[in-house]
């Protein structure tokens, strides 16, 4: 449950004279909304890793505004299998967010490696994925053709979108009064900033304290905000 005393700005005297109160205030501020990768990792085995065929685990980390995907990929019955000697690959990718759009959110490929399984003093997996590509869509398509109606991969072909619009629509409380204004990947959360004209606690109360915290905020309270406006 979400704990009122632990909000900036709250203040319980002006909550029970109705003074100032939490919900005014909500409804006049920003919020700012850690997704929790940690926890977020588990939902990605059970509805992503399981239900593919190569794709043998994903993980999700962040840092420096970039997400990062990386896991394991069985390359086995292919042709290059033969050539490269290995039926098991290490992939590691880097995302950088750089549009918003209708809830929508791009991450663009900043990197895409592939490496040996079992490492090696020189791998021949790390050069053949820096001359040949096609990896790139082989193991991409697997992972977003898992849950379509959250992630798809954008006509240019070295982008992601996901679509935080099936999560909201999932709560009628929230459901078209949230407008996400920046993604920032960042210590192991995806930080959203977002405007908002209801309060947030039902999208807490529906995906749980272990996956989401959910901060109102002012433009004076908070120098992230700088990157908003980006």
């Amino acid at each position: 449950m979400l704990d009122l005393r632990k909000l900036s700005g709250f203040n319980l005297l002006d909550f029970l004279t109705g003074k100032n109160s939490f919900e005014e205030k909500a409804l006049k501020s920003n919020y700012r909304i850690a997704v929790l990768l940690h926890s977020l990792n588990k939902v990605l085995q059970k509805k992503v890793v399981e239900g593919t065929e190569d794709l043998e685990s994903l993980v999700m980390d962040s840092g420096r505004g970039v997400l990062y995907l990386s896991g394991h990929y069985s390359i086995q019955g292919l042709a290059w299998s033969k050539i490269l000697r290995t039926n098991h690959i290490r992939y590691k990718l880097s995302l950088r967010p750089v549009k918003v759009d209708g809830n929508r959110v791009v991450f663009r490929i900043e990197a895409f490696r592939l490496y040996d399984h079992n490492p090696r003093s020189i791998d021949p997996i790390r050069i053949f994925s820096k001359v040949f590509k096609f990896h790139r869509k082989l193991i991409l398509e697997e992972i977003v053709e898992e849950i379509p109606e959250i992630l798809s991969l954008t006509d240019i072909g070295n982008e992601i979108r996901v679509d935080l619009n099936t999560f909201l629509a999932e709560i009628p409380e929230v459901a078209g009064a949230v407008t996400v204004q920046k993604v920032i990947p960042e210590k192991g959360n995806v930080f959203l900033f977002v405007r908002s004209n209801t309060i947030l606690k039902p999208l807490l109360d529906f995906f749980g304290p272990d996956y989401l915290r959910i901060e109102p905020i002012s433009e004076n309270e908070d120098s992230m905000l700088m990157l908003w406006r980006d």
